[in-house]
């Protein structure tokens, strides 16, 4: 029943009774949707016009004079391109049944400041457009003012970090436990423990306090941690309990150098901790440093100055297999350490 308005969008008819398999159905159609005959007469592509259907069949039997002509006009009437309307189509396409959508699009554009952060956001998230203004969206907002949260970051939240809003019940014990672990609502990080707390489960947040305990952190030390870099709480267990013990048995790092630079927790071990390591030692060994350095002064620095800085010194003949181990080890593919690095 949907394979022929589907064949107008030039669907083959298998192509378009593998699209209609397990869709709507119970409801007779003639030969064309007028559905898809407006959204082609409105400029939408063929692929346009099945993309949409398949994200949402539904549309196919909506009526063009009282659903489809007045939400797109609606559209239209507040400013948005037809490439514009297109996008924010695509990221809700349920938003075409809504009667009254105006106010919602109006408020978040208003915080967000342009029609552009506004699609970005709805693509990253249709939150913001089916969860309701008054009973989630303004509660949550005003939530994050009272603690301290410029509109400027908060649209970068919205933007950037989606799933706040969706229930203030949780915002409020998100924002609670936060305090509780003493981030400061003026700390650069906040907006970031927000993030992780929100998005990362309890039990895992726990666990990964006992997999820091289990390597000699103490728990106003783990709180200390979270503080300074709540995103190692996004990695999963064995994520950090390599790096952990990376850094501590074979770089030999004492835990209160990765307390002050937890930055360290966060590198890839593959791809950074070890090939930088790796060239450290062999340097050492080969009596080419001037001077001793620290595995901070190491890891830290971004690539270009880690190369200008200690990388230069193998570009001599002699050293170039070891060059060649770190730069294929950087670009993520398989790493062979050479012989005389002695790892």
């Amino acid at each position: 029943m949907l394979v022929d308005p589907l064949q107008s969008c030039e669907l083959s008819s298998k192509e378009a009774a593998k699209m209609a398999k397990d869709r709507i159905c119970e409801k007779k159609l003639p030969s064309s949707s007028p559905s898809i005959e407006f959204f082609k007469q409105s400029g939408w592509s063929d692929a346009q016009v099945m993309k949409l259907t398949r994200r949402q069949p539904k549309l196919i039997f909506a009526n063009v004079e009282t659903v489809l002509k007045p939400r797109m006009r609606s559209l239209q009437d507040m400013g948005f391109s037809d490439t514009e309307i297109i996008q924010l189509v695509f990221s809700c396409p349920t938003l075409l049944y809504f009667r009254d959508i105006q106010p919602t699009i109006n408020f978040w554009r208003s915080l967000l400041g342009s029609n552009e952060r506004f699609l970005k956001a709805c693509k990253r998230n249709l939150f913001i457009l089916t969860s309701s203004l008054a009973r989630n969206i303004e509660p949550s907002i005003s939530l994050l003012r009272e603690h301290g949260i410029s509109d400027e970051r908060i649209a970068h939240m919205v933007v950037t970090m989606p799933g706040y809003f969706g229930r203030i019940d949780k915002l409020k014990e998100v924002i609670k436990y936060i305090e509780e672990l003493g981030v400061p609502r003026d700390s650069g990080v906040y907006t970031y423990a927000l993030h992780v707390v929100v998005n990362v489960s309890r039990s895992k947040f726990d666990a990964m306090s006992v997999t820091l305990m289990s390597f000699g952190w103490s728990q106003p030390d783990i709180n200390a941690l979270f503080r300074k870099c709540p995103n190692i709480w996004s990695f999963s267990k064995k994520n950090i309990c390599d790096k952990m013990t990376f850094l501590t048995k074979e770089a030999g790092c004492e835990l209160t150098c990765i307390s002050r630079y937890p930055m360290l927790l966060k590198y890839s071990l593959e791809k950074r901790l070890r090939p930088r390591y790796e060239v450290l030692k062999f340097l050492n060994q080969n009596k080419l440093l001037d001077r001793e350095h620290n595995l901070p002064s190491v890891m830290i620095p971004n690539e270009e100055k880690f190369r200008k800085k200690f990388l230069f010194l193998l570009r001599k003949e002699k050293f170039i297999a070891e060059y060649d181990s770190y730069v294929v080890a950087v670009q993520g593919k398989h790493h062979v350490v050479a012989d005389n690095l002695d790892c």
